[in-house]
């Protein structure tokens, strides 16, 4: 009900009319929305000035990463999920190989005792190598490896399964060339070797990859051949900020994707 004065003296009552309400409704949300658009104007300016005065550099996102389901060292199932929401660097190697793949797990030893000194190893960045030689390299024979190695296993997992899996993930979703070299003849004869010992005795020719994969499991970056330890990790540090930005910093890191502020 609302009081109408008509003149002095007279006083009407009546309902307030429905058009009143439905316009004062309309006002109210279109004042919401000029607020929200202004914010939203305010944020993008902020950005904007953020990325001119303080230029901010993102990895580019490329593709989504393969899913798997595997067996860790410790011959527990291992899948994509238990890394979500953590950088993951990979690599891919056989531990019988005498020539590259030493080279490769020394550079991710390396790359891993760096983590742990920033504090960013486990909880926002982990480790993975998967062999392509599941064959030979069992969850026991991939813990010897770590042993040999004198590798931490903080932080760092070592994955194995059935060989149409390995090929699959490695070598199809990965895209990690790998493919298996007998024993030369002469060599095995050399060493007395038995058709049965010739069938273990085998090398594989491959690619030395690296591959570097977000929280939400996106690929981020590729590492062809033997990795330069500081790039990585410089790269590593861009993908830690973006992960862990929050307000303005994460708004800028979008903004910086639209405009592919990449390295």
């Amino acid at each position: 009900m609302r009081t109408i004065h008509r003149a002095q003296g007279e006083v009407f009552f009546g309902k307030m009319s429905t058009n009143t309400v439905d316009f004062d409704r309309k006002r109210g949300t279109l004042h919401i929305t000029k607020l929200a658009l202004l914010a939203l104007m305010s944020l993008a300016v902020l950005a904007l000035l953020f990325m001119i005065v303080k230029p901010v550099k993102v990895l580019p996102r490329l593709t989504q990463a393969p899913t798997y389901t595997l067996q860790d060292q410790n011959g527990e199932p291992f899948s994509d999920d238990n890394l979500r929401g953590k950088i993951v660097l990979y690599d891919f190697i056989y531990t019988s190989c005498t020539t590259v793949c030493p080279a490769m797990t020394g550079q991710m030893l390396q790359v891993q005792q760096e983590l742990a000194e920033r504090g960013w190893l486990g909880d926002d960045v982990v480790l993975v190598s998967i062999t392509f030689d599941p064959e030979r390299d069992t969850p026991e024979r991939l813990r010897e490896y770590v042993a040999q190695m004198q590798v931490s296993p903080e932080g760092w997992y070592w994955l194995t399964g059935d060989l149409m899996t390995i090929k699959q993930l490695v070598g199809g979703e990965f895209g990690v060339y790998f493919e298996k070299a007998p024993l030369d003849e002469a060599a095995a004869e050399a060493a007395g070797l038995t058709p049965e010992e010739r069938a273990d005795n085998y090398d594989f020719i491959h690619a030395s990859v690296f591959v570097l994969v977000d929280g939400n499991g996106q690929i981020r970056a590729e590492y062809h051949e033997l990795i330069d330890v500081d790039q990585i990790l410089r790269d590593i540090e861009l993908a830690v900020r973006e992960k862990n930005a929050q307000g303005i910093g994460r708004l800028v890191r979008q903004a910086a994707h639209l405009v592919k502020a990449y390295p």
